[in-house]
């Protein structure tokens, strides 16, 4: 893995890039500002210098990382890295200390040359270009690099141009390593630098696929190297930052819980009291209650101070036994957090509750599982504060789902949350190849996602309706309520009832049904009307070498068969439907007894025209063929249905004239 990741980045500059970073160079005013030598040690290493020019720096002695804006580069011995002007530099010595050489220059432009150095210059700019790597001749450089430095370094005019020379010298050794080919580049090591993205923008919208994009590797192999190095998974580690950024504005800031929630990077309220709530086993209000409570036990004259420490949200997930530190640095645990919460909510309750004055004392009944509320803190934040929920039972267990479903993600049967009059908030698996879906103008405003956890997590939905495989159920159930659909042991009925259900559109499902039932009546009718109650149809894809006959199971052939209960020849019903298969695979010589009275053509695929055998097909010499592209046939969803059913039986009764 090593070496090919080591070929591919030797293909970063090509002959001709260098051939004109060259003629840059040449043609340029270079000014040497300062050569430096540092040893850079574990206990005080370099961080963050933001370089004042362009800079070359030459680390050796040892396995260092060197960070480069938000990129790491690991060496083990000798890395050489060049930088632009701007540019945060950091050094971290993996061991005790390594030798750092700096060299600090400036280019300008020369009057007779600007032109044509600025067309140069558009192309690729030397002197801000990021890269690192390892020397072919170290020795040599490192030389060279020591020279360098006891030159500059004695002052004299004869000494310094010695020194500006040695620094053509090395630019010149660089691109003949890359003209070579055959160097070693530092990689960027992802799974720092992701966790270094995310501490600075973990505020912002964020696609981890876009972080995967940076270093030229999947989203699911950037998650498996995070993981391994952290111990957690990205979506983990981002709602942590975000948790803490939350935990501490609620102490220490008197903004709205929908304030910190948008400051924080979480979607809205909502979903900051969902998560916390997971954390923290208790709502963002009462979390600022009992600390706003711990703070008044405080006086002002209290022998017992600690310096303010901005940073005081070191680690959430490590502080002992998932609790927090009280004031005074003692560790208050689970339990008691839990018990205090209680006593000022119970505390709450009966001060505000409104209960009558004959009620006997009693408190108000712990709300069931069906039904979960506290007690607002204000106006602002009772939409985050009231989560209602009701209990559905799936082919998982029983899952816990919002009432009222704000931030759906839907897997594949878009077109029934679409129909329902739900406007999802992210899609997957939208169609297949170039063809739209039908519904495509009704999900303008949602995102386009692979149903993957990182790509999920980054939408922070309330609901996740899973459909195509349950392979990534477990994972997503932890980004938030997860619903799988098993669509394909479900009627068109059925499986409306039941997303209808889950997204509390019962009777708004019941409308759909009664809409698509009237549909299909409408049009069993028409085709026998037209005398096709007893024709036979078949669908597949054809070509010259294997045909593909559709059963009852797929969404083309149940629709035709169950629904508007076509006829299949006889050798389909025996060899694919009575046989529960998806498809049946048919070779062209046999392929005349599956074929019926009305041939369907599934998808995108070219049927063989030219093939004799074929042209030899009753159906096919009447040109009794309907081509159902993937727009109709990739999805079973109730809204491609209507308009699948639409496009089948126009075509029969105009073929039937």
């Amino acid at each position: 893995m090593q070496e090919e990741a080591d070929a591919g980045a030797s293909q970063v500059f090509t002959p001709e890039m260098i051939d004109t970073m060259a003629r840059i160079w040449t043609r340029s005013i270079i000014t040497l500002i300062d050569v430096r030598f540092q040893n850079v040690t574990s206990q005080y290493p370099l961080e963050q210098y933001k370089m004042p020019s362009s800079m070359l720096i030459y680390v050796c002695g040892g396995e260092a990382q060197i960070q480069l804006n938000e990129t790491i580069f690991v060496m083990e011995r000798f890395g050489l890295v060049h930088g632009g002007k701007g540019n945060l530099l950091s050094i971290s010595p993996k061991g005790e200390s390594v030798k750092t050489f700096m060299v600090f220059y400036k280019a300008e432009s020369p009057l007779f040359f600007n032109k044509h150095l600025q067309q140069l210059l558009e192309e690729v700019n030397p002197f801000v270009q990021q890269f690192g790597y390892t020397p072919s001749n170290p020795i040599l450089l490192l030389d060279w690099f020591q020279q360098m430095m006891n030159g500059w370094s004695r002052g004299k005019a004869m000494d310094q141009l010695q020194a500006k020379n040695f620094l053509y010298q090395l630019i010149h050794g660089v691109y003949r390593d890359f003209e070579g080919g055959e160097i070693r580049y530092l990689q960027p090591d992802p799974a720092c630098s992701a966790k270094l993205y995310l501490d600075k923008h973990y505020r912002e919208p964020i696609m981890f696929q876009e972080i995967a994009d940076m270093f030229g590797i999947s989203g699911g192999q950037l998650t498996r190297l995070f993981k391994k190095k952290e111990g957690m998974s990205l979506q983990e580690y981002l709602i942590q930052r975000r948790i803490e950024a939350a935990r501490h504005d609620l102490k220490h800031t008197e903004a709205t819980i929908k304030e910190i929630a948008t400051g924080s990077g979480f979607a809205d309220e909502k979903n900051l009291f969902r998560m916390f709530k997971k954390y923290y086993k208790m709502t963002p209000s009462d979390y600022r209650k009992i600390n706003a409570l711990s703070m008044q036990v405080d006086g002002i004259d209290n022998d017992y101070h600690f310096l303010y420490n901005e940073r005081e949200l070191a680690n959430l997930v490590k502080s002992y036994r998932d609790g927090e530190s009280t004031m005074f640095g003692k560790v208050r645990s689970k339990e008691m957090i839990l018990a205090a919460a209680m006593s000022m909510m119970l505390l709450l309750s009966a001060c505000t509750s409104g209960t009558p004055a004959n009620n006997g004392g009693t408190v108000n009944p712990v709300p069931t599982q069906t039904q979960v509320t506290t007690q607002p803190e204000g106006s602002e934040t009772k939409a985050s504060e009231v989560s209602e929920t009701r209990t559905i039972s799936t082919v998982k267990g029983d899952v816990e789902v919002p009432n009222k479903p704000q931030r759906v993600i839907v897997d594949y049967l878009i077109g029934d949350v679409v129909a329902l009059g739900v406007n999802p908030l992210g899609v997957a698996r939208v169609a297949r190849g170039d063809k739209e879906a039908v519904f495509a103008n009704q999900i303008t405003n949602s995102t386009k996602i692979v149903m993957e956890p990182e790509d999920v997590m980054t939408l922070e939905p309330d609901l996740i309706i899973l459909a195509w495989g349950d392979e990534n159920y477990e994972d997503l159930s932890k980004i938030a309520p997860t619903i799988y659909v098993p669509y394909g042991d479900m009627t068109t009925v059925e499986r409306i009832q039941f997303i209808g259900n889950v997204l509390n559109k019962q009777e708004e499902a019941t409308a759909v049904l009664k809409t698509y039932s009237e549909k299909i009546e409408e049009a069993k009718q028409a085709l026998q009307n037209a005398g096709l109650s007893d024709a036979t149809v078949t669908m597949g894809e054809y070509s010259d070498k294997n045909n593909y006959i559709a059963g009852a199971k797929h969404a083309v052939g149940e629709l035709v068969y169950n629904q508007l209960q076509m006829k299949a020849p006889s050798k389909v019903q025996t060899d694919i439907i009575d046989a529960d298969k998806y498809w049946g695979e048919i070779s062209m010589e046999v392929l005349a007894a599956y074929v019926g009275d009305y041939v369907l053509s599934i998808g995108d695929t070219e049927v063989p025209v030219d093939n004799p055998i074929w042209k030899s097909v009753p159906a096919v010499q009447q040109n009794r063929i309907i081509t159902v592209d993937n727009s109709l046939s990739w999805s079973t969803d109730i809204i491609t249905s209507s308009a699948l059913i639409d496009h089948i039986v126009s075509h029969l009764l105009a073929l039937a004239k």
